[in-house]
């Protein structure tokens, strides 16, 4: 366990360089399951979720070498061994392994996969869509002689479950419609990591359809995180620095950066590059939704930048229960009223506070404010922050951030 000592009130200067994207790292290293084979994968984050994943492909016969910024994964002596529990439950991404394992070897054990707290996470979606290919699930295990294809419907968006459709369809007998996808940026760059692999998916208006088929070895660059980016975004807006946050997607962060220019922010582009300006000077209401809409990731890194200027209303459509941070941002004093998916968020005066990260984003939050707030600060559980953010402390400290790690 570690804690993060931060002296807030700094004015930030210099640059930030994004990393690759946890979201879009972890489909694709259990996708290298199914694409038997070498795989080359470049910008991996170097973040502990990225780590266990490779953990547990070790743990079942993979041979994984690192040569600079990319990571060489082997799958092809691969072995269907049932990943230890102590693993499996470190990350939520672990449940990419029903998808992949039931793809290449007919089987895959249902464990307690792990992740975030915020809000119980039914995988009801995923084994759905594993029986409508032909599986059957008995004994705590997914088991089929054979995938096949067919019609999946997903009447609530779901990025885990469209991601384990795909690697279902991918290695299935026949041609696959999946509707209701998820249409995140890392759904479509797992898309493309298959696709290299010789995967046949192509996209028809509703639906993408995947025609199965013996897949190899294929190549991915991680795109860009932008959840980091956003992260970073608003701790030079709160701070009131003068930061180039440098390697984002712009249109991956469409309604992110709108929502900040509805509050009054300037956003200056230069390539890869935004140099965000300004404060939020009115009340800001954002409402979350599957992408292209606000992501649900950024909504608690939003509100402690609400309460350091007007206010604002955050509204939830994704994780209904995502609001636990909220009593630990009013530890630093942020004042707001929760009603139901919609949290109030008033005008606050941060101050430094001793609290515990509860989830990823929610200590991302906490960080902020601390940032923020005049003073020294500290953040138990630390290390789940780490979970998201590559080389977090060095990069804060390298735009004069005064924080430290401790064990």
């Amino acid at each position: 366990m570690s804690s993060f000592i931060i002296n807030g009130g700094q004015r930030l200067h210099g640059k930030i360089e994004i990393s690759g994207s946890k979201n879009a790292a972890l489909p694709i290293i259990f996708a290298t399951i199914v694409t038997k084979g070498i795989s080359k994968i470049v910008g991996l984050p170097n973040i502990s979720d990225v780590r266990v994943a490779l953990d547990i492909l070790k743990s079942m016969g993979a041979t994984i070498h690192c040569d600079g910024e990319a990571v060489y994964i082997d799958t092809v002596m691969l072995e269907y061994r049932e990943p230890s529990a102590e693993l499996v439950c470190q990350i939520r991404a672990s449940s990419y392994l029903l998808g992949a394992c039931l793809s290449r070897f007919g089987r895959a054990h249902l464990s307690a996969f792990g992740g975030c707290n915020f809000e119980r996470r039914p995988i009801d979606m995923h084994l759905a869509a594993a029986v409508s290919l032909g599986a059957r699930c008995e004994n705590g295990e997914l088991t089929a002689k054979s995938l096949h294809g067919s019609d999946i419907t997903f009447k609530k968006t779901s990025v885990g479950a469209t991601v384990n459709a795909i690697l279902m369809a991918s290695g299935a007998q026949g041609k696959t419609k999946i509707y209701g996808y998820a249409r995140e940026p890392h759904v479509f760059s797992l898309i493309e990591f298959l696709r290299g692999g010789g995967a046949a998916i192509s996209f028809c208006n509703d639906y993408i359809e995947i025609e199965g088929r013996e897949l190899s070895g294929s190549c991915a660059t991680v795109i860009p995180d932008m959840i980091e980016a956003g992260t970073y975004a608003v701790i030079s807006l709160i701070t009131g620095s003068e930061l180039e946050i440098s390697g984002i997607n712009r249109q991956d962060l469409s309604s992110f950066f709108n929502a900040l220019v509805r509050g009054g922010a300037t956003l200056v582009f230069s390539g890869d590059s935004v140099f965000p300006q300004g404060i939020i000077d009115e009340f800001l209401s954002v409402t979350t939704a599957p992408h292209p809409s606000f992501p649900t990731d950024l909504q608690p890194i939003m509100a402690p930048l609400l309460a350091a200027f007007c206010g604002g209303r955050l509204t939830e459509s994704v994780w209904l229960s995502r609001f636990g941070y909220l009593s630990l941002l009013s530890g630093f004093g942020v004042k707001y009223e929760l009603n139901g998916s919609s949290a109030t968020i008033y005008p606050s005066d941060l101050h430094p506070a001793t609290v515990e990260a509860p989830d990823l984003r929610g200590g991302a939050a906490l960080l902020i404010a601390a940032l923020k707030a005049e003073g020294e600060s500290r953040i138990d559980s630390a290390q789940i922050i780490n979970r998201g953010y590559e080389n977090i402390v060095n990069k804060l400290r390298g735009i004069g951030a005064q924080i430290k790690e401790i064990q």
